[in-house]
């Protein structure tokens, strides 16, 4: 899964314009490349290396710019599972890529191949109805046996990269990045008495997956970009292209150790927060009218 790096020469820098401490580390590194004779250039189809600053929404819309070009993603986000480096270490940045003391991780895409064009996604693709704010009856094949319709919100098509995204936040399950899966999920079944019989689904990659419904169109939204309108059914399958990231160890272990790190610690976070923001439960008055 992982292979040995290469010497870089050429790199192109993007990064999250709506942080200004994305630009203040885009700089800085932009002049440690420079000083360690690494070309920063403007257009990736010359750059060896796109190195990447933001969160994980960046390294996705990097993604759709610059293809199956190996990203190497410096973390400036929330919570930056994607990224492999932070901003704490961005002096061994240029010596990695220099030397070419790196390993490459491959990542499967999906794909849906419609008539007038084709939508690939890193993460996933959601599909759901074309009513805004509105269920709808989806149904659901895979390699063209049937599961059922049902009454949800969407359904979450996922590669083990996006597993543990929107996908997760579905009820989906984790899949480890070795695995060659991808993880089907409903968004909201109705009612909840009347669940599908299988809530998620892992399937092999080389599984073909139909969507179709009554509606006249459906909106699929691919790694949380822009909804584009398209008439079911929708088969979504296997990509050819392949998503690269720059990693520092072929340790298949450092996935769930950048998980730990990166989504635990906010997650209890967050929930430290709303204790210390929660109001004091009020106060009950007994018979006699004092404070209990």
């Amino acid at each position: 899964m992982h292979e040995k790096g290469f010497r870089v020469s050429k790199v192109v820098l993007l990064y999250n314009r709506d942080r200004e401490r994305s630009y203040r580390i885009f700089e800085r590194l932009r002049s440690s490349l420079l000083s360690n004779e690494i070309e920063v250039v403007e257009d990736h189809r010359e750059a060896e290396v796109a190195v990447v600053i933001g969160g994980d929404g960046t390294v996705l819309r990097a993604f759709h710019q610059v293809g199956s070009l190996p990203i190497l993603g410096v973390k400036d986000g929330t919570f930056g599972t994607l990224l492999e480096f932070d901003s704490t270490q961005l002096d061994i940045i240029p010596e990695i890529l220099r030397e070419g003391e790196f390993w490459l991780e491959r990542a499967l895409t999906l794909e849906i191949i419609d008539s007038k064009l084709s939508l690939i996604a890193l993460n996933e693709f959601l599909v759901r109805s074309g009513k805004l704010g509105k269920s709808s009856r989806l149904g659901l094949a895979i390699d063209d046996a049937p599961l059922g319709e049902c009454i949800c919100d969407g359904i979450i098509v996922a590669t083990p990269t996006g597993s543990y995204a929107y996908s997760l936040a579905a009820g989906g399950p984790v899949l480890d990045p070795r695995c060659d899966n991808i993880a089907i999920s409903y968004v909201a079944p109705w009612p909840p008495s009347l669940v599908p019989a299988v809530r998620s689904i892992v399937v092999p990659s080389s599984s073909v997956v139909e969507v179709w419904s009554t509606s006249p169109f459906l909106y699929v939204v691919a790694d949380g970009l822009s909804p584009v309108r398209l008439r079911p059914p929708l088969r979504i399958s296997r990509s050819r292209r392949e998503a690269v990231f720059i990693r520092k160890s072929p340790d298949p272990t450092e996935f769930y150790k950048r998980m730990v790190k990166r989504m635990i610690p906010k997650t209890l976070t967050g929930i430290l927060h709303y204790e210390k923001l929660r109001p004091a439960p009020a106060k009950s008055l007994n018979l006699d009218g004092a404070d209990q």
